[in-house]
């Protein structure tokens, strides 16, 4: 089983290949990073946001018509929001076993501050971390380091670590398993 990482044209460039080397190494599997083949539907004009359900709805068709096996992540530049939150930094839909991750909240340009490519990728791998998570059946943390926890704000997320609690990391060791065996 491989991870498999949609990189969208939207998404900054570059990020790719250290972004899925620090995912393949917190989940001990190869994670393939790929353009994106998916149209990004769901623009929402008046609120310059992508709804993220309907992201979500293209990659599962996509992935359903193509065969695909494996795990998938798409990593976009647009703003996401779907019902009931104005925003988001990710959403997954573990029955289907694909998520969604944006860049767009997560560069420090959002906010007005000065670009830094090492806090993107941080950023990046632990809010995809915590996505892929969910795939493999993990709910969210009470320990605020660990990637499963919900971040709620930038500051939440950047708190977190490049790490899985103790309790998360033998749920995934158990989910991955299961799946491998």
């Amino acid at each position: 089983m491989d991870l498999l990482i949609f990189w969208d044209s939207g998404a900054p460039g570059g990020l790719g290949l250290p972004v899925s080397r620090f995912i393949g190494d917190l989940f001990c599997l190869p994670a393939r990073v790929c353009p994106n083949p998916v149209i990004l539907n769901g623009y929402v004009g008046y609120r310059r946001q992508t709804d993220a359900r309907t992201v979500l709805d293209s990659l599962q068709i996509f992935r359903q018509r193509q065969e695909v096996r494996d795990p998938v992540l798409l990593v976009c530049g647009t703003d996401l929001f779907t019902g009931g939150a104005t925003s988001l930094f990710g959403l997954a839909r573990p029955p289907s076993q694909i998520a969604v991750v944006s860049t767009a909240r997560l560069e420090n340009a959002f906010y007005g501050l000065p670009e830094n490519e090492d806090e993107l990728i941080d950023r990046l791998v632990k809010e995809s971390a915590h996505e892929i998570g969910h795939l493999f059946s993990l709910g969210h943390c009470t320990d605020p380091k660990c990637i499963m926890y919900a971040p709620l704000t930038l500051d939440d997320l950047d708190r977190k670590e490049r790490w899985f609690c103790p309790d998360c990391r033998s749920m995934l060791n158990d989910a991955l398993s299961r799946l491998i065996d």
